[in-house]
């Protein structure tokens, strides 16, 4: 948020399967769910959906367990990870409990994983992520570009996830759901 943009908006859409509250920012403070913040664009979402057991609510986390044989880098906090890179892609994962971290980059356009990776393990000394029943995702992008800053975790049948144009605001917003 800034000076022009300084005023929280929201609205929801819900189903029988859970709900999504959108969170836009504007320069006016708009009632809650106001018809004309559907046509916003988003800063961040918070979704929760049912599924029909909790086999199927762990399937969809998209959780990368870390892999064998690959370089490993230190992010520091006693932290490693490791990274794979090929096809112009570049993707550095951690564990953390039952989290997988994952932080992608396109190194064809000079993008490398490891300086976010280091800023994100900073964030996650600072803010405590829910504690999902089996697993959870936090999958990132070196890139601020859409809602693609996205934290996934579940709770029996019941699949969390916060969606945001930066990885600061998705941490930020996951850990306040933790308390």
């Amino acid at each position: 948020m800034n000076a022009n943009h300084n005023r929280l908006n929201m609205h929801y859409i819900s189903n029988a399967y859970g709900y999504t509250v959108y969170y836009s920012v504007g320069a006016t403070a708009k009632e809650f769910n106001a018809s004309t913040l559907a046509s916003e664009t988003p800063y961040a979402t918070f979704n929760k959906t049912a599924y029909v057991s909790t086999a199927a609510a762990v399937t969809a986390v998209n959780h990368h367990a870390q892999e064998t044989g690959l370089p490993v880098i230190d992010l520091g906090s006693g932290v490693q990870g490791t990274i794979d890179r090929g096809a112009g892609q570049a993707y550095l994962t951690w564990q953390a409990g039952r989290w997988s971290v994952t932080v992608h980059a396109s190194p064809v356009m000079g993008q490398d994983p490891v300086a976010m990776s280091k800023q994100l393990v900073a964030l996650f000394n600072q803010y405590s992520l829910p504690i999902p029943s089996q697993v959870g995702a936090a999958n990132f992008d070196v890139t601020d570009n859409g809602l693609n800053q996205t934290i996934t975790w579940q709770e029996g049948a019941i699949l969390y996830k916060v969606s945001a144009r930066s990885a600061e605001t998705a941490i930020k917003m996951a850990s306040s759901m933790s308390r």
